[in-house]
């Protein structure tokens, strides 16, 4: 019987291009050295996808020793195995990092470049500078446009992967690439390969996310209103109002839009601590949260959640309590989300394409929230279903917290509205805190 270890190369370099995750990737050159050696050979290696959601932790710097370190290298937690691996990314260095899915991400830095970055291949696509979007801050010489970097662009979507095999450029120049950036968290697009941002027509401000379902762009504003945006208007790029705000919201609750089971979800995030109004939290017992909601109305119950810091997916040890304590210094926190489900309505004297319906349990997936593209999937292995992961995205107040932001992080239980840990270390950043890699 042969040996599989004798293979000949060429046969596993076809093997190797056909892959089609990363994790079957990394797998492939775990097997021998002979099968390790062919990926080395590769021209390029492979800008694909991850099956499962990574944690990215934030650029790690010793401030004690900053000579020694090398902040080129970057950890990511693996959900499934608990475990972690270190990639080298001197392109992520210094640089804020988000999530834009399809395996990659989005940086920018104080040279004011965007760039996608695949962390795996570390191929990188030029997107058009931040100062080539059209609405910018007033500068003078104390006040520059590298006063803002960090905050400038707060979530950018793309309508598929912007690598293409067989496209004649090192992109796919059919991918569009919606932001939302400025002052007023308005939304602009581009063309993989263009040089300006260009604006979407908005009905209003303030925009916290963006998504891309069944073959548009959708978007959510601090009220809770959804746009749909239109790209072939004779008047220009618009966005149009699909459904109305929720009756009973803040806008101090942060909006995401996430496609589950195919359905488009309207999350909120409700937070506390005194950034957001609330003046004497150390008192605040877990009764008094559940009762605080004056907004609160009979048909929508908003889920809130208590901390649990047991059952860990990283392990933790003597969790229980810490983490209460970690709120009670923290400006903000999250203390519980409400789901919302888009659905057609063709009613008379309906204006809105879409009403509101109230969602009590996501089954069988698991939403992943903050500065990545919100996701939802499938519970599988150290993926529990019905909750809810989340980051720390609020980015304009990280310089608020010792450390920056990181530390409102978590899985939000659906069923009985606990929040436990989803990772056990400290990791934080001014600029860019840990983010969900999809």
């Amino acid at each position: 019987m042969a040996d599989w270890t004798d293979l000949p190369v060429d046969i596993l370099v076809v093997i190797s291009q056909s892959l089609t995750v990363i994790e079957d990737f990394t797998s492939f050159a775990a097997v021998c050295k002979d099968w390790k050696s062919v990926t080395s050979i590769l021209k390029k290696k492979p800008s694909l996808p991850t099956r499962y959601p990574r944690l990215m932790l934030a650029e790690k710097i010793d401030t004690e020793d900053q000579e020694n370190q090398d902040a080129s290298i970057r950890c990511f937690l693996n959900l499934l195995t608990s475990k972690r691996f270190q990639l080298q990314l001197p392109e992520a260095n210094g640089r804020k990092c988000t999530g834009a899915h399809y395996g990659w991400l989005w940086t920018i830095g104080t040279d004011l470049q965007i760039n996608l970055l695949h962390p795996f291949s570390r191929q990188q696509i030029c997107l058009p500078p931040m100062l080539t979007f059209p609405d910018q801050y007033e500068y003078n010489e104390k006040f520059t446009p590298q006063e803002v970097w960090y905050f400038f662009v707060s979530k950018i979507a793309m309508s598929s992967n912007p690598c293409k095999e067989k496209s004649l450029h090192d992109y796919n120049e059919d991918c569009t690439v919606v932001a939302i950036y400025g002052e007023f968290s308005i939304l602009a697009f581009t063309k993989l390969g263009g040089t300006v941002w260009t604006n979407i027509l908005v009905h209003s401000r303030v925009y916290q996310d963006i998504i891309f379902y069944n073959g548009k762009f959708y978007a959510v504003d601090a009220h809770g209103v959804v746009v749909v945006c239109e790209f072939d208007d004779a008047n220009g790029p618009k966005a149009t109002v699909i459904a109305p705000a929720p009756i009973e919201t803040r806008d101090t609750y942060q909006k995401y839009l996430v496609e589950s089971s195919g359905h488009l979800l309207l999350v909120s995030r409700i937070r506390r601590g005194y950034l957001f109004g609330d003046d004497d939290d150390d008192d605040v017992e877990e009764d008094d949260i559940d009762d605080q909601d004056e907004d609160g109305g009979d048909d929508i119950d908003e889920c809130k959640g208590d901390v649990d810091g047991s059952d860990n997916v990283d392990q933790v040890e003597d969790a229980e309590g810490s983490d209460k304590e970690e709120e009670k210094k923290a400006r903000y926190y999250t203390t519980g989300f409400s789901v919302l489900r888009l659905d057609e309505c063709h009613e008379e004297g309906n204006n809105y394409a879409y009403r509101l319906t109230e969602v009590t349990s996501l089954g069988d997936q698991a939403l992943f929230l903050g500065s990545n593209v919100s996701t939802s999937i499938a519970s599988s292995g150290c993926i529990k279903p019905n909750c809810i992961y989340f980051t720390d995205d609020n980015c304009e107040l990280y310089f608020n917290e010792p450390g920056g932001g990181g530390h409102d992080t978590g899985i939000f239980n659906m069923e009985d509205g606990t929040i436990q840990l989803n990772y056990a270390g400290e990791s934080r950043s001014n600029f860019s805190p840990p983010l969900w890699y999809i």
